[in-house]
């Protein structure tokens, strides 16, 4: 069995660090996304089906592909996304940690002193700390359906027409899965580039050639369905592995950044719900009512006061 090791996996971090290790391990998660299982015999004769026009072999790939490969990716990517929410959603409190451990430390005149002001109300009063939390929570959530939006449409562009997915890369699909995989040299690299300029007119004739050697005989069906179903994981190793490569460009470009820029506008539209101002309304007019009792006792206490330090001052004259 082969194993991944996760950089920093037994230690306690959060910030930077977390989010680069979230981002190795969906990245990881995503590349052991397969559907060998799914691709059986009687899928591909199905999709092969009866149509009032001709059916190509390129049909059937295209027909097994969204059918058995688009929706399973789509829920890896679903849960790539709740683990991205989930990231950010845990970073509240060690926010909150650091914006009050910043008092009379180093690093006190490198942030803002609203930062250290902030903190200590948010954390003095629980209705600021609950409605400021459930404002991030809101706008996270938000981001998350933003974010698979995104990457379904993505997906359901590249499923309809995997084709046209296929030319715009220099990648082969002639290369065995277990090779291993090894960095280029900077020497390799740029021998490499011409070819691969070259190389990209020349997808479009590999798949035409993979595809004319699939068998059209009904004597040869079986051998068929064999090559079709090669193929298709071919071409959806493909995929996988481009997205896995984008993952972690599209969770800065479309959770991470838009987060940031709009999660201050939300921020100031923060405003107190009706229950909250008919409490704060009672709870005002209760400490009105205090205040003006308290002043009439302070009153009285002053009189008493008074009186008492004449009876001490004409005691002690009668003395003397």
């Amino acid at each position: 069995e082969k194993e991944m090791q996760v950089p920093a996996c037994n230690v306690p971090i959060n910030g930077g660090a977390q989010y680069k290790r979230l981002m190795f391990e969906v990245e990881t998660f995503l590349r052991f996304s397969d559907i060998q299982e799914s691709v059986k015999k009687k899928s591909v004769l199905q999709a092969f089906g009866v149509s009032m026009g001709s059916v190509t072999w390129a049909d059937v790939i295209v027909k097994l592909l969204n059918h058995d490969a688009h929706l399973p990716l789509q829920h890896h990517l679903a849960y790539v996304g709740e683990r991205v929410k989930w990231f950010f959603m845990q970073q509240k409190e060690p926010i909150l940690q650091f914006m009050q451990s910043l008092k009379g430390s180093a690093d006190e005149k490198v942030f803002s002193v609203l930062y250290t002001k902030h903190a200590k109300l948010i954390e003095d009063n629980p209705t600021i700390k609950k409605m400021v939390f459930e404002t991030y929570d809101n706008v996270v959530e938000r981001q998350l359906q933003h974010f698979l939006n995104l990457f379904k449409n993505t997906l359901q562009a590249t499923f309809s027409n995997p084709w046209v997915f296929l030319r715009k890369t220099t990648a082969r699909l002639d290369i065995e899965s277990d090779a291993p995989i090894a960095l280029p040299a900077l020497e390799e690299t740029k021998a490499r580039i011409p070819e691969e300029v070259k190389s990209r007119s020349g997808m479009e004739r590999v798949v035409a050639k993979l595809l004319s050697e699939i068998p059209m005989e009904p004597h040869k069906i079986n051998e068929a369905v064999d090559d079709v179903q090669v193929l298709v994981l071919k071409v959806y190793s493909h995929i996988r592995s481009q997205v896995c490569d984008q993952v972690e460009l599209f969770c800065e470009s479309f959770f991470k950044l838009p987060l940031l820029r709009r999660l201050e506008e939300d921020m100031n539209k923060i405003e107190l719900s009706d229950v909250d101002l008919e409490g704060y309304k009672a709870r005002r007019t209760k400490l009105e009512k205090d205040a003006k009792a308290n002043a009439y006792g302070l009153m009285e206490v002053r009189d008493c006061l008074r009186i008492l330090s004449n009876f001490q001052v004409k005691a002690m004259a009668e003395r003397h």
